[in-house]
């Protein structure tokens, strides 16, 4: 049988969760079936980060993907993205070295139209939700440390 709502948000809170009706909420919102929706309170109230248990993180205006092993964007990171706005050239190439998630470089050419988007991380799991993150707007998400892996024209 499928967990309420109500069942959800009292499994949350016993857990700790200050924001459980909300974390409620996106759980059945996220998950696919009651099964999948079980399995990601169990994860939650076991202390798994809610962007990690439902897969994304909202961060500037973009649902980024994200799972264990790679960082949360965070809402306090924002500001770099409309501080190097501000630095763009026309038709700017990106590079975002330690890209993680790969949400910085996608929030940054969100908005533009011609842009070259390249972005490195050392960790597997990073250049996965990079490359999810990236291909709606055309980026690349390379698998290595810094500046290595990327085109030599680039390096």
């Amino acid at each position: 049988m499928p967990m309420t709502e109500s069942a959800i948000v009292s499994r949350l809170r016993a857990a700790g969760c200050v924001f459980a009706e909300d974390e409620a909420r996106l759980i059945l919102a996220t998950a696919r079936t009651p099964d999948d929706a079980s399995a990601m309170v169990d994860r939650r109230a076991a202390g798994q980060p809610l962007e990690h248990v439902l897969g994304w993180a909202e961060f500037h205006g973009l649902r980024i993907a994200v799972e264990p092993g790679v960082f949360v964007p965070r809402r306090r990171t924002e500001f770099l993205v409309r501080r190097a706005a501000e630095l763009l050239p026309p038709r700017p190439v990106v590079v975002d070295l330690c890209c993680g998630s790969g949400a910085l470089g996608a929030a940054l050419v969100a908005g533009l139209d011609e842009y070259a988007l390249h972005a490195a991380d050392v960790e597997p799991a990073a250049v996965r939700c990079a490359r999810r993150n990236l291909a709606p707007f055309g980026g690349h998400a390379y698998e290595g440390d810094l500046f290595a892996p990327l085109p030599d024209a680039l390096r």
